[in-house]
């Protein structure tokens, strides 16, 4: 590991003091808010999923390799400065410009929330009916590492997400760069992500209510 790496690497392994001082319990009240959904982390979660709270995430023999890959991206600044969720973006912006040029933009929208059903049906449906609706939003955002790897900022409130679009940047840059994609701005909201969220509330049986924007916010009806 290069030399100047050590010490972010050592502040990363003090930060698990912290999580030591933490019980799961006390760290899902935490995250959550609300002492009644302690029992939801704990009673929905998958207990390999669980890892990330026994304050031991330090002791991975990987770690290493991701403190790098982080300094590296953050490091990469032109043409623009890159972040964690650089290749995620891209990779969903060109997967949607490919599906809307073929004209199987809902299709896409529809399997990719077909294949996540069964997250829905084991782990969702089940905290909505323990501990209401907000369980759903709970679930999609910072409950999942598909949001908390796409999404800088989750913003939360009783009912409500608040989310920093990750795709507008990128995609002003491509478009601005080498004008290859198809796709506007307006495509990600109608072709992807309230197609997205709108399917995951439905198989949860709840209802959404999206407000798109450079700050999107999604509410729980």
């Amino acid at each position: 590991m290069n030399r100047n790496d050590t010490p972010l690497l050592n502040e990363v392994k003090d930060s698990s003091k912290i999580c030591d001082d933490v019980s799961r319990r006390n760290f899902a009240k935490k995250i959550l808010g609300i002492g009644a959904l302690t029992s939801l982390g704990v009673s929905i979660v998958p207990e390999a999923a669980m890892a990330w709270l026994d304050g031991k995430f330090s002791e991975r023999e990987d770690l290493e390799d991701g403190i790098k890959v982080l300094v590296k991206t953050y490091s990469d600044t032109k043409p623009y400065p890159h972040k964690f969720n650089d290749a995620l973006v891209k990779m969903h912006l060109r997967n949607l410009d490919f599906a809307v040029r073929k004209g199987i933009w809902k299709e896409r929208a529809e399997h990719y929330v077909w294949t996540l059903g069964v997250v829905v049906d084991r782990h969702i449906k089940k905290g909505i009916e323990m501990f209401g609706k907000d369980a759903f939003l709970w679930g999609n955002f910072e409950r999942t590492s598909c949001s908390y790897q796409l999404y800088e900022h989750i913003e939360i409130k009783n009912g409500e997400r608040s989310v920093t679009c990750p795709f507008k940047p990128i995609l002003d840059q491509i478009q601005k760069g080498m004008g290859t994609y198809q796709i506007n701005w307006e495509d990600v909201h109608n072709k992807w992500c309230i197609p997205v969220w709108s399917g995951f509330a439905k198989n949860a049986g709840v209802k959404v209510e999206v407000e798109p924007g450079e700050t999107c916010r999604i509410k729980v009806l």
